[in-house]
């Protein structure tokens, strides 16, 4: 008992959580992407008044299974900004602190972001910054190899050290004041992408939407270049990405990128006045639709698929701004399954001051509490004969930043189901008539096959499950809730869960990560979400979407190959991925034999013919 009690008095001192395990957990939160990462430290150029940020990646030849490929060794971020102190950069890699914690007008503030979506991409983070020219820089850095192995406990006091000759070839940022922020030692598995054309790409695409404020005002001029040996391999300006499609100057493809796609929906912003602590602050609401002649300017009779059509397909959601900087697309006021939704823009904008009620969480990628708002419905929660105003001062006597929210909330509603009527009129009939959820389909298909494996000895757990009421509300409320389905249709699904005893309910939904499905269960209800957010959706189940009655002849023939090609590249990805995994090549085989078994036993043909 002594010798425990040394030891944890004496060897791992009293940390409520040790740095090595702290480190571990830190880095898998809080980033998407490698290009939400790179875009929390484009937050801190920004907030050090920089005018300039360039974000540069340098490749290697590495081998990379039988072969050499070209691989990320290092990615770097510069700016011209204020530079910092020693003390100010030393601070700066501390976790959860950071020189902006109770500044409100900036886009900083919660102290995670250079050290958080650091290490959640690579294994050293080294920080140069100067405010008297690049040769009196100051220099520290953090290593995750050192901090789990106990060799680190504390950021190292900054040192004077130049930067590097090779950078300052590569940039030419290196003025009186600025910053150099360096990844290396990287795991793969973290990268997005592993090569930096295809990183860059999709980073233009994320910081064009997420600074654009910056970028059409000639406030911020962001470049993205990519080195291999001392060439250049890829240089680009970033472009202005509008989800509103407002801004004449833009990346849009032709012939939308030199004029706008969108109109002003009614009178232009609506605003509304949020008081907190005897401070109004302003919300303000923006509203665009597509003109009329984005159904004509396209040579197919489907604008949807058109460059102009897809790109606006990866712009669906509601643009939450905080400090004119895009926190997020909130897809949760969207309709999943309608494409007609990426025919309308909406913009909320609010100030930093309004972070709680907006629910904004600490990297910055979400407002929780207004996303809650797109299914909200007072009367659910109201007392018998509560009238909404009553309801409204409840919640906000109880603290709750739903009654504030309200009003934003409802006017965006009334706006989208007048602009759903308008874009569903400028296509001329073309319709898509939605399945009634208790039709025979594919779930009652999928269903007699689980009962077929349980019956012939292969049951499970979930197979004596059952489906109970709580099960039901669990399974309407995730619909609701994480798929976005409306309250109706919600219902009318579970009732069809419980009326033809399905096994099996498949669902869209926006999911984080790469996978492009997930499973869910309730009692003995296996639910299968496609994601909205990958590739295969769009290019093999929306292909093969059964309303096809306004389709022509050419249409059909276009979703047939397109969801073929789909299907090989699909098989073409896991092929790949098999030769990449050296060392899980028997296991992955296996996989695939046993998978292969299962399908075969789900598209086995019955006596009939019928599958």
């Amino acid at each position: 008992m002594n010798q425990m009690a040394n030891r944890a008095e004496g060897d791992i001192g009293a940390e409520i959580i040790p740095p090595e395990l702290a480190v571990r957990a830190m880095r898998d939160s809080g980033y998407r992407n490698t290009d939400y990462a790179l875009a929390e430290l484009i937050d801190n150029s920004v907030q050090a008044n920089a005018t300039q940020v360039d974000v540069i990646c340098l490749e290697v030849m590495k081998q990379v299974s039988q072969r050499k490929s070209r691989r990320i060794e290092q990615i770097a971020v510069i700016d011209n900004g204020d530079g910092m102190t020693p003390e100010t950069l030393r601070i700066a890699l501390q976790f959860g602190n950071g020189t902006h914690l109770r500044d409100r007008k900036g886009i900083g503030r919660f102290g995670m972001g250079l050290p958080n979506s650091s290490i959640s991409q690579c294994r050293r983070l080294e920080v140069w910054s100067w405010q008297s020219g690049p040769n009196n820089a100051m220099w520290t850095y953090i290593d995750v190899n050192d901090i789990e192995a106990g060799r680190l406990k504390s950021v190292p006091q900054p040192i004077p050290k130049p930067v590097p000759p090779d950078w300052r070839e590569r940039s030419s940022l290196f003025g009186t004041s600025g910053t150099l922020v360096l990844w290396s030692n990287f795991d793969d598995h973290r990268l997005q992408w592993r090569g930096a054309k295809a990183t860059l790409e999709n980073t233009e695409t994320l910081i064009g939407r997420m600074y654009r404020k910056f970028i059409d005002t000639g406030d911020l001029t962001i470049r993205l270049a990519a080195y291999y040996d001392k060439e250049i391999t890829f240089d680009a300006t970033t472009r202005v990405n509008d989800p509103l499609y407002l801004t004449p100057q833009s990346c849009t493809p032709s012939p939308f990128d030199t004029e706008p796609m969108f109109q002003t929906w009614g009178e232009g912003d609506q605003e509304f006045t949020i008081e907190i602590d005897g401070q109004a602050h302003t919300v303000a609401v923006r509203i665009s639709w597509a003109k009329e002649d984005t159904v004509t300017r396209g040579s197919s009779a489907d604008r949807g698929s058109t460059t102009y059509g897809k790109h606006a397909a990866k712009n669906v959601g509601v643009s939450v701004v905080r400090e004119r900087r895009e926190l997020e697309l909130d897809k949760a006021w969207t309709i999943g399954y309608d494409p007609r939704e990426r025919w309308w823009g909406i913009e909320v904008e609010f100030p930093s001051a309004l972070d709680e009620i907006f629910g904004v969480t600490n990297n910055k990628q979400h407002a929780n509490t207004f996303a809650s708002m797109a299914q909200f419905d007072w009367e659910e929660e109201a007392y018998p004969g509560e009238q909404r105003s009553a309801f409204r001062e409840r919640l906000l006597a109880n603290g709750d930043p739903r009654g504030l929210l309200i009003d934003i909330a409802e006017y965006i509603q009334q706006q989208l189901d007048e602009i759903r009527r308008r874009i569903k009129a400028q296509t001329k009939g073309k319709r898509s008539t939605q399945k009634r959820h208790d039709d025979p389909d594919v779930e009652d298909q999928a269903s007699d096959k689980f009962r077929e494996r349980a019956e012939s000895g292969h049951e499970t757990p979930s197979d004596k499950a059952g489906f109970s009421e709580d099960d039901k509300k669990e399974l309407q409320d995730d619909l609701i809730e994480n798929d976005h389905y409306t309250s109706t249709d919600a219902k009318d699904i579970v009732d069809a869960v419980v009326s033809r005893k399905r096994k099996v309910q498949f669902s869209t939904g926006h999911l984080d990560g790469h996978h492009f499905f997930s499973t869910k269960q309730f009692g003995d209800l296996t639910k299968i979400t496609f994601n909205t957010n990958h590739p295969i959706h769009n290019q093999l189940l929306e292909a093969l979407n059964p309303n096809t009655e306004d389709d022509t002849d050419a249409d059909l023939l276009d979703r047939v190959h397109r969801a073929s090609d789909t299907l090989k590249l699909l098989f073409a990805a896991w092929a790949r991925y098999e030769l990449e995994e050296t060392q899980r090549h028997d296991e992955l085989m296996e996989m695939r034999q046993e998978w292969g078994k299962m399908a075969k036993v789900f598209l086995r043909e019955d006596a009939e013919g019928k599958k």
